[in-house]
């Protein structure tokens, strides 16, 4: 799934791994709503062109989507790369 994405968004070069941390280890404010209690998010280094997933739940083709986004437009808001993300979904199945 990360290659087909990485293809897409002409992120080919890159370097993009995915590690799994322990939920335990996420702390979030009182108000989060518990299905909304799970960390996807992603630490590129433009410089090595190299990116690091990490998750504490399965990721989905959305996750991936959206954190390729991350990496192909960094100076994006989150607003843009979740309209993005919803569009290349859609179109892509």
């Amino acid at each position: 799934m990360i290659n087909k994405w990485r293809k897409l968004l002409l992120l080919g070069d890159w370097d993009i791994r995915v590690e799994s941390i322990n939920p335990n280890a996420v702390m979030y404010d009182s108000d989060c709503p518990s299905e909304e209690r799970y960390y996807v998010g992603v630490q590129p280094d433009h410089n090595t062109r190299t990116a690091t997933i990490y998750h504490d739940r399965e990721l989905t083709e959305r996750d991936v989507i959206h954190e390729l986004l991350h990496i192909k437009f960094p100076k994006w808001s989150e607003e843009q790369v979740n309209e993005m993300e919803g569009i290349l979904y859609n179109v892509n199945n």
